[in-house]
């Protein structure tokens, strides 16, 4: 495991195998952030693995309340009592980091968690995100909401590796890579009976080169440039060739996208080495910790 010290890069990263969870390279990466739009793959697991749990159906409707029109992206132009399916706030979250959409998925599906709430919806389904993360072992992470938007008050905060355990997990998921894994993608809401068309385009600029195939990008104010990045490559191991994710996590990184490609071009080579060595490890260098 290669330990960084580089003081131009960013101030927190780490460099993992997702297959193993095996740390390449870390920099940083217990330190509590900001992580900005990065928050939104919890949120997006969290209602893929409620869709799974409900049978729901992802093309299913939900309403945009006023509360998701408070700030922050809005790429859709949505307006309040406008609606969109499921899939297309997972596909507006992810490619375009659409706050607006995010909010108003996290709402509806928060009311049909616990109904009976006083609460309100969005802090229901934050609840559950902040459950998730401790699920998986993400002991320094603490979500505010289901977007990522600075709003004032108490930040949410998490950390490189913890955004790397849910990275994993997310990835494990069968439908996730759909929905940031696309440079573009056109979708629909309805606006007083009319389907509107919207084309998203990904904010994360390396995907589709490289064997990147996702994961997200987020900027704050007090987060700075962040972003998940994960590939796919094919590895010569001796006489036979496997292929390997890896997962990349950024923060406050001012060039993000230059510096992601900087270290995946230096984890191939330390993978294939880790691999053809027997692939062992202490387990304190894995942050797959069994099943979750």
């Amino acid at each position: 495991m290669i330990h960084s010290s580089n003081s131009n890069a960013a101030e927190s990263h780490i460099v993992v195998d997702h297959a193993t969870g095996y740390i390449l390279e870390t920099k940083g990466a217990e330190t509590p952030r900001q992580v900005a739009s990065l928050t939104k793959i919890a949120a997006v697991l969290v209602i893929l693995e409620w869709l799974d749990e409900t049978g729901s159906d992802p093309a299913s409707l939900v309403s945009v309340p006023a509360e998701a029109l408070r700030g922050g992206a809005n790429p859709l132009g949505l307006r309040v009592n406008d609606e969109l399916s499921i899939e297309t706030g997972l596909f507006a979250a992810m490619m375009a980091s659409d706050n607006t959409s995010t909010y108003a998925v996290a709402d509806a599906i928060g009311k049909r968690i616990d109904p009976a709430s006083d609460k309100g919806g969005v802090a229901v389904f934050v609840a559950r995100m902040n459950q998730r993360a401790r699920d998986l072992g993400m002991a320094q992470t603490r979500f505010v909401n289901p977007h990522g938007l600075d709003e004032g008050g108490e930040p949410g905060v998490s950390t490189a590796s913890d955004l790397a355990r849910l990275a994993i997990k997310a990835h494990d998921h069968p439908a996730f890579a759909r929905y940031c894994g696309g440079k573009e993608r056109t979708v629909e809401f309805g606006r007083d009976g009319t389907r509107v068309p919207v084309k998203l385009i990904n904010t994360n600029e390396l995907v589709g080169s490289r064997g990147i195939d996702g994961t997200k990008t987020g900027t704050t104010r007090l987060a700075g440039p962040c972003l998940v990045v994960t590939a796919t490559h094919d590895l010569a191991l001796g006489e036979r060739v496997e292929n390997r994710r890896l997962v990349v996590v950024l923060l406050n990184a001012e060039d993000r996208f230059r510096e992601a490609v900087l270290l995946l071009d230096r984890a191939w080579p330390s993978a294939t080495e880790w691999l053809l060595s027997g692939g062992q490890s202490d387990p304190k260098q894995r942050l797959r910790k069994g099943e979750d």
